[in-house]
């Protein structure tokens, strides 16, 4: 499929954008997005020739899950970036209907990256390759092929989304699928050349009856005993303090044995974040961090995504540092995101809110806040927006925090309720965009991503009534730059 003179727009159309302003009130200002078309799950995140390489699903042609390529900026600051560049195409019989999501390893100073040949037959028939692509210091690549061309018997066609790490010189590559019985699974690969594959076989849990598909697995070491493995599962019952998205992204930790491919004494499926709009995070490990981004948005709803009406769709969060504690996995931003902070506009400590409220120039702005609970059972936040907002409470009593959206007008809805220790005090650090906002709380301990599409650019933050403020900052903060 030759798609020459689209690519060639494609490119006019990037170069015209970033020679013109964007002023649409949902442009996000420091979070990843493309000027146009469909962005979706985060790929074949590195660091390489001394740069952040953050590879991501892009349909350039459209608003739609479909024609899916490998986009690529680069970065080494997380404030100047590369221009948007269309790495892989699906161009090849072995991924003409899209090249879907995988990962990268850096050997021999070439990039490895590892991807999902995604193929439909005239009755949609789906056909999986796995493959593979040498990119190089120079910015150029060369597709190098199938290496695995079939999912193993006893497994359907979806069988996708290959992720590489090594251990004891020898490569692995995990892979999420789906059993003939419709139940999710992950396959263990194995290779000494990371060229010729053979089948370890399937990783051995104890979630025998886990939804119908795992996506985007992840598996990566914490420290000398623990691996975490991090994916995607579809299929999940609701239940009121988790499993309230349609599909998940989480994470359990357990000792790995590569020899008898399986995960022992492994913790219960923790959500990696309980936002609305969050799926198919991909981890990376660079100067001894396992550092994390996901994709902003969440499969088949995307009626609720209004900035399709101007041509494009969804972003990536910003990148998030994941350690191991207590036996979860708590998140923090990266420390080169405090080079996106200007101006500190608001340092207040010990106060007592009265109702206190702040109206704010614009809907860019890091916040952290520490709200006393010594004398407080009951806390509440509202983020406004003229005549809408984001209501953030919580219950010390019951442990019980509430992220609610049903006062916007436009875009999804709904509430968010999820389980949250918090004793003296309720610790929050919002990254707040122009449609995107990330919460961490109680130092990371969990998170809440979410996208809203208000009608107005008025924009307050507004504390309940007599609640103590141990600490509140914000910061402007800066648009992220798209270079050469």
């Amino acid at each position: 499929m030759n798609y020459l003179k689209n690519y060639e727009k494609v490119y006019k159309e990037l170069e015209e954008y970033y020679n013109n302003n964007d002023n649409n009130i949902w442009r996000n200002k420091f979070h990843i997005e493309m000027p146009f078309g469909l962005i979706n799950d985060p790929n074949g995140l590195s660091f390489y020739n001394g740069e952040y390489h953050i590879f991501y699903q892009w349909n350039p042609f459209g608003c739609e899950h479909k024609t899916k390529h490998w986009g690529l900026v680069k970065t080494k600051d997380f404030v100047n970036f590369t221009k948007p560049q269309i790495i892989l195409k699906p161009e090849e019989w072995y991924d003409k209907n899209g090249c879907y999501s995988g990962g990268a390893y850096v050997k021999n100073g070439t990039l490895k990256l590892f991807y999902t040949g995604n193929v439909k037959d005239i009755n949609n028939q789906r056909e999986s390759y796995q493959c593979m692509v040498d990119y190089n210091a120079d910015g150029s690549f060369e597709k190098k092929g199938v290496l695995i061309d079939k999912q193993p018997e006893r497994y359907t066609a979806h069988f996708r989304d290959p992720m590489i790490f090594e251990e004891n010189e020898t490569y692995y590559m995990v892979l999420g699928v789906q059993t003939e019985e419709l139940k999710g699974k992950a396959l263990i690969y194995k290779s000494k050349d990371i060229n010729n594959w053979r089948l370890a076989g399937e990783l051995k849990t104890n979630m025998n009856n886990f939804g119908y598909m795992w996506e985007c697995p992840n598996v990566f070491r914490l420290n000398e005993d623990k691996f975490a493995f991090m994916f995607s599962p579809q299929g999940l019952e609701e239940e009121e303090f988790k499993y309230q998205n349609i599909y998940q992204s989480g994470y359990v930790i357990g000792n790995l044995n590569l020899d008898e491919v399986s995960l022992t004494n492994h913790t219960k499926f923790k959500e990696i974040d309980m936002g609305f709009d969050f799926y198919a995070p991909q981890v990376f490990h660079h100067n001894g961090k396992n550092i994390m981004i996901g994709w902003i948005g969440m499969p088949d709803k995307d009626n609720e995504y209004l900035s399709s009406e101007y041509g494009w769709m969804f972003g990536l969060t910003m990148p998030r540092v994941l350690e191991y504690k207590d036996n979860v996995l708590y998140q923090k931003p990266l420390e080169l995101l405090k080079k996106i902070r200007q101006a500190k506009i608001v340092d207040i400590r010990n106060e007592m809110s009265d109702n206190w409220t702040i109206s704010l120039d614009s809907r860019n702005i890091e916040c952290k806040l520490d709200l006393n609970l010594i004398s407080n059972e009951n806390i509440g936040l509202k983020l406004s927006f003229k005549d809408e907002y984001i209501l953030i409470s919580y219950s010390k009593k019951d442990q019980v925090c509430t992220v609610d959206r049903n006062n916007m007008k436009l875009g999804g809805k709904g509430i968010r309720k999820f389980k949250l220790k918090a004793d003296s005090s309720l610790r929050l650090h919002m990254f707040i965009d122009n449609s995107i906002i990330e919460i961490y709380y109680q130092d990371g301990l969990e998170t809440t991503t979410l996208m809203y599409f208000p009608k107005s650019d008025n924009f307050k933050i507004e504390i309940g009534n007599d609640i103590k403020i141990n600490e509140l900052q914000i910061w402007e903060v800066r648009r992220i730059n798209y270079g050469k």
